[in-house]
């Protein structure tokens, strides 16, 4: 089954699936949580100013898609709440889950950032065991994943969501130049190197930024 979401409506679910993994005491959550989620300068690129009614009207489209839904609240509550619904039509694993939330929020990544940025979410194995998840949702008809090649000074391929609509212009593949390419074999071996190093090196980040 296609997922086609807009900007707006990718960064709303997104948030909504990162809330329920990191903060599921204050989940489902209210409007103005979402905004907050949708706007914050942390875990998310491009940043946004997304005004209420961007997201009220975003939130709307998705429970008409079947993919979040007014929550229960106790009686007297003073604000509506909202979760999401996607595991209920796609059965994706919390693993698959938080990669894929962690494209809509942040955009094109490498392997090892997807395995250090999604632990936050669900706790990830091995590069290896990233690679896997990826290289499923690239084969799976239509794919969930796109791997677009390198950015230029990077020597690690990234791979972005494929959940944008018709109209959207998806980031294009960035192709190594000539006198960079190495052969299959010692190429797969350094990416794998500069990928566990990037991994170690945003760990450390991390931790230095929770400090």
């Amino acid at each position: 089954m296609s997922l086609q979401l807009n900007f707006n409506q990718r960064r709303v679910l997104g948030v909504m699936i990162e809330k329920a993994f990191t903060t599921p005491d204050q989940y489902p959550l209210t409007i103005n949580a979402v905004v907050s989620g949708c706007n914050q300068k942390s875990n998310r690129s491009p940043v946004t100013s997304l005004t209420e009614g961007d997201v009220v009207h975003a939130v709307q489209e998705l429970v008409h898609m079947g993919l979040a839904k007014l929550a229960d609240v106790p009686r007297g509550a003073r604000s509506n709440r909202y979760e999401h619904c996607i595991t209920s039509k796609y059965a994706w694993s919390p693993k698959e889950l938080a990669i894929l939330t962690e494209l809509m929020l942040r955009g094109p990544q490498t392997v090892g950032e997807l395995r250090t940025r999604c632990d936050r979410m669900s706790s990830m194995p091995e590069l290896q065991n990233v690679q896997n998840m990826l290289d499923t949702f690239q084969s799976n008809d239509p794919p969930e994943v796109v791997n677009i090649g390198r950015a230029a000074g990077q020597s690690a391929v990234r791979y972005r969501h494929n959940f944008q609509t018709d109209d959207e212009q998806p980031e294009t593949v960035e192709a190594l130049a000539p006198d960079r390419e190495a052969s299959p074999s010692r190429e797969a071996g350094l990416l794998a190197r500069i990928e566990s190093l990037e991994a170690r090196v945003q760990a450390i980040e991390t931790r230095q930024s929770d400090v």
